[in-house]
C-alpha cells in the first residue's frame, strides 16, 4: 500500500519496506509539487489564493487533515481556475484520503485526470486512483488505472504496489484473468507463479508453472529431497501396511463398518503372489492403527519400520499426520489407495495418492473439454453445497478460462430447491444469493441456450435430476460432464442418462471385458472364497503397480518417472511424471448403449 505509517507500524519483512518505500517515494512527490509550486505557478495565482494555499500546506504538513482539507478547499472556491487549482485538488485529495474519506479522495483524484489531462502531475493522480482501487480490493480497476502511468521513473515504486496488493490474493483464477488481460506484466506472471508454486504438491498446476517460467524467465526452487538418495534396486522389498485391522478386539458393529479394509488388505496380498510368480518379491508386514493415534505413534517406534522400503496407509485422518511425518523424516514413500485430498500429500515429497486426486479430476475434466469441440466453445458450471464440489468447480473454470482465453458463460452454484424451470433459464433463488435484499428481484435468470458444455461438479441425486429435467427442454442440449456417480443413483434410469449427451468423470472405471478381469476375479475366489469387492481390486492394482515400479526403478522409483501411462490390470492404468496422485482419469460417454472411454487410447 501507499499508506500513512502508523497504519503500517506492525508490519515486518518485505512488506514492511515496501511500504516505507512508497511512503518515501509519495513524500518525494509531495516535495517536488511544493517546488513546482514556488518556481512555476506564482505569476499566475492571486496573492489571497496563494496566501491560503501555503497554509492549507502547513496544516497538512502538521497531519492536521481535517483543517488541510477545509482550507484547500477554500483556495478551490474562493478563486476562479487558475494554475493553483490542480495541485489544490491534488492535496485536497491526499488530505480527505488521510482523513479515511477514500471516496472523496477517488473522486477527487479523477476530476484532477478528466479536467487537466495535459497536468503535468497526471501520472501521480493516476497513481493514486490505482492504489485506491487496489484499497476497495478491485485489482482490475486498479492495473487498469496504473496502466495510464507513462513516466519510467515510476516503474519501481509501481512494481512495488501492484507486488504489495497482488500477494494478498488468494484467487488463482483471478490473477489468471489478470494476466490474460496484461499479458506482458510482470508482476503479475511472478505473483501467479508464486501463489501456484506454494500451493501443494498435488495442487500445482505444473503447465501453467512451466508456461510461466518458460515466458517470464522465473525458476521453481528445486526440490533437493531425492537429489542424496541413491534408488537401490534389491532381491525384495519390505512393504508396510498401516490399516485399522482391529484384530484384538471383537466389535461386531465397528468390523461390519471396516469390511472395506479387509477387502482392501485381501487385494494387496492377492498382488504379492500374482508378484511373486513374476520373480517379484514383497514381505509384506501389516500394522493395525485402530484408527488411533496414540497406538499409531506406538507402532512407529518399532525399529523395523525404519527398514521399509514402503508405507501404505493410512487410512483415517487421525493418523495419517503421524505416519507421513515418519516417512519424509525417513526417506520412505508412502502411498494412500483410496484418499483424493491433497492434504495427505501437502508439501511431503515421499507422499503419494493411487487415486487422482479432485482437483486432477476436475482439470482432467477442463482439459477434455477443451478438445471436445470444433468450433467455438461456450462453457456453463454449475456445483453442489459441498466444499469440494466448489473447489472443482473453480478449478475447472480456472482451467477452461486459460484455455479459452475468455470467461466462462456462468458460474453457479445448485441445491435441492436451487433450481427450476421457466423458458429453459436458470436462476439461483434468493435464499442462496448474498445481495442486497432490495435488489433480490432484479436478478436476470440464465439461459441454457447456446452453451457447449455444462459441468456439473455434484454427485447430489436431486440436484442433478433436476439440471437434467431442464436439460431436457432444451432446443439443442449441451454436452454435460458429470461424475461417475450418477450411473450408480437409483432415481436416473438407464436410458435417462443414455439419451443425455453426458460424459462422465470415472477415476475408478473397470472394463469387464477385459481378459485379465476374468483371471483376477477367478483367482480372487479360490483363495477368499467371495468374489473381489470394489476395494479389492483397488488393493490388487496399487500393489501390482507398486511391486513393478520397485522392481524396475528400485525404492525411490520416482527419479525415473516420466509421463508414461503404465497399463493397468484392473483399472485403466497409472500415469504420474512429476505429479503426487495419478494422472489417468477416464471420461466415459455411452455410445451404442455401451460405455466407451472418450479421452485416451486405448491398447
Amino acid at each position: 500500500m501507499v499508506p500513512t505509517l502508523n497504519r503500517y507500524t506492525g508490519q515486518t519483512g518485505r512488506n514492511r519496506q515496501t511500504a516505507m518505500a512508497l511512503y518515501r517515494f509519495c513524500c518525494t512527490l509531495c516535495t517536488l509539487v511544493c517546488l513546482l509550486l514556488a518556481h512555476g505557478i506564482q505569476a499566475h495565482v492571486d496573492k489571497e489564493s496563494l496566501r491560503r494555499y501555503k497554509t492549507a500546506k502547513k496544516y497538512y504538513a502538521a497531519s492536521d487533515y481535517v483543517a488541510a482539507k477545509a482550507t484547500f478547499a477554500s483556495v478551490l472556491n474562493a478563486a476562479e481556475e487558475n494554475d493553483i487549482t490542480p495541485y489544490a485538488l491534488f492535496y485536497y485529495a491526499l488530505s480527505a484520503y488521510h482523513n479515511e474519506e477514500p471516496t472523496l479522495a477517488e473522486k477527487t483524484f479523477a476530476t484532477i485526470v478528466e479536467t487537466y489531462p495535459d497536468w503535468e502531475q497526471q501520472d501521480e493522480a493516476w497513481y493514486w486512483l490505482g492504489q485506491l482501487r487496489f484499497e476497495a480490493d478491485d485489482p482490475s480497476a486498479g492495473l487498469d488505472r496504473l496502466a495510464h502511468i507513462t513516466d519510467e521513473a515510476l516503474a519501481v515504486p509501481l512494481g512495488q504496489m501492484k507486488a504489495y496488493f497482488l500477494a494478498q490474493l488468494d484467487d488463482i483464477c483471478l490473477l489468471q484473468t489478470l494476466l490474460r488481460r496484461y499479458p506482458e506484466d510482470r508482476v503479475v506472471a511472478q505473483v501467479l507463479f508464486d501463489r501456484v508454486a506454494h500451493q501443494p504438491l498435488i495442487s500445482r498446476d505444473l503447465n501453467l508453472l512451466n508456461m510461466l517460467a518458460h515466458n517470464f524467465g522465473l525458476k521453481l526452487e528445486e526440490n533437493t529431497s531425492l537429489k542424496d538418495v541413491a534408488s537401490l534396486k534389491k532381491d525384495s522389498y519390505n512393504v508396510g501396511v498401516f490399516f485399522p485391522f482391529f484384530v484384538d478386539e471383537v466389535d461386531y458393529e465397528e468390523e461390519s463398518s471396516l469390511l472395506f479394509v479387509i477387502a482392501l488388505y485381501q487385494g494387496i496380498q492377492a498382488a504379492v503372489t500374482a508378484l511373486s510368480a513374476q520373480g517379484i518379491k514383497i514381505n509384506l508386514f501389516a500394522y493395525d492403527t485402530k484408527k488411533d493415534p496414540v497406538t499409531t505413534a506406538a507402532l512407529l517406534k518399532q525399529e523395523e519400520i525404519k527398514g521399509m522400503d514402503l508405507i501404505i496407509g493410512p487410512l483415517y485422518a487421525t493418523t495419517i499426520p503421524l505416519v507421513a511425518a515418519f516417512a519424509r523424516k525417513h526417506k520412505i514413500n508412502l502411498f494412500n489407495p483410496l484418499s483424493k485430498n491433497t492434504d495427505f500429500v501437502g508439501d511431503n515429497p515421499f507422499a503419494f495418492l493411487f487415486q487422482p486426486s479432485l482437483e486432477t479430476q476436475a482439470r482432467s475434466a477442463a482439459e477434455f473439454t477443451l478438445q471436445d469441440t470444433d468450433g467455438e466453445l461456450n462453457v456453463g458450471i454449475v456445483y453442489g453445497d459441498l466444499a469440494e464440489d466448489a473447489m472443482q468447480a473453480r478449478l475447472y473454470k480456472q482451467r477452461i478460462e486459460a484455455g479459452m482465453g475468455k470467461e466462462v458463460a456462468f458460474m453457479l452454484p445448485i441445491a435441492d430447491e436451487a433450481l427450476y424451470r421457466t423458458e429453459n433459464k436458470l436462476q439461483e433463488p434468493s435464499v442462496v444469493v448474498d445481495e442486497d435484499p432490495e435488489e433480490e428481484g432484479d436478478q436476470e435468470p440464465i439461459s441454457l441456450e447456446g452453451l457447449t458444455h455444462l459441468y456439473v461438479a455434484s454427485k447430489d441425486e436431486l440436484s442433478v435430476a433436476n439440471m437434467l429435467s431442464i436439460i431436457e427442454t432444451l432446443a439443442h442440449s449441451p454436452r454435460i460432464i458429470g461424475h461417475e456417480a450418477w450411473l450408480q443413483h437409483s432415481s436416473f434410469a438407464f436410458d435417462q442418462l443414455r439419451q443425455h449427451r453426458l460424459y462422465f468423470v470415472a477415476p475408478n472405471y473397470i472394463d469387464y471385458e477385459k481378459e485379465a478381469i476374468h483371471a483376477f476375479r477367478s483367482s480372487f475366489y479360490d483363495r477368499f472364497a467371495q468374489y473381489p469387492s470394489l476395494y479389492a481390486c483397488i488393493g490388487y492394482e496399487m500393489m501390482v503397480f507398486l511391486g513393478r515400479m520397485l522392481a524396475q526403478h528400485g525404492v525411490y522409483f520416482q527419479k525415473s518417472w516420466d509421463s508414461t501411462s503404465h497399463q493397468g490390470i484392473i483399472f485403466e492404468g497409472a500415469t504420474y511424471g512429476p505429479h503426487h496422485d495419478n494422472q489417468s482419469v477416464p471420461i466415459l460417454q455411452f455410445k451404442k448403449g455401451q460405455l466407451i472411454i472418450c479421452n485416451q487410447e486405448r491398447e
